[in-house]
């Protein structure tokens, strides 16, 4: 497969991660709406296990954000792209990764970032949409 074509993808399929990290942003608030107004200490628990999932995810989509910028600017010159990557991140004082890793390597990582915000912003979802349907269960059943 050609690099310019692999990074691009990479590149494309990196940027979903925005809509991820929005979805994430509006779980937090709608779990922190939701534990200042439950009455139930379960529902309060839930939406306060899901408001500690945000930092995660945040942290997650602000990686998976540059990979995708980088791998846009790889795309333009994949073959001296990478050494002049990792030389860069040395002298920032970064670390310079693992040295002559290929542009599939690269991208192999980058996906591993973006299945790790996935895997926050679901769990945060899921603790969200499971403390709403408990409070919405307790309010029915006292009515």
């Amino acid at each position: 497969m050609k690099p310019q074509f692999e990074c691009a993808v990479a590149a494309g399929f990196l940027r979903s991660g925005g809509i991820l990290l929005n979805a994430s942003h509006c779980a937090a608030l709608m779990a922190a709406a939701g534990a200042l107004l439950a009455h139930a200490l379960t529902a309060r628990m839930l939406f306060a296990a899901s408001i500690l999932c945000w930092p995660a995810a945040g942290y997650f989509g602000l990686r998976v954000s540059i990979d995708a910028r980088l791998f846009r600017e790889l795309g333009r010159a994949p073959e001296e792209g990478g050494a002049a990557l990792d030389e860069l991140r040395r002298a920032w004082g970064m670390g310079g990764g693992k040295a002559g890793r290929s542009i599939g390597e690269r991208s192999g990582g980058a996906l591993r970032l973006w299945k790790r915000l996935a895997a926050a912003v679901g769990t945060q979802v899921a603790l969200t949409a499971a403390a709403i349907l408990i409070q919405a269960w307790i309010q029915g059943r006292s009515q």
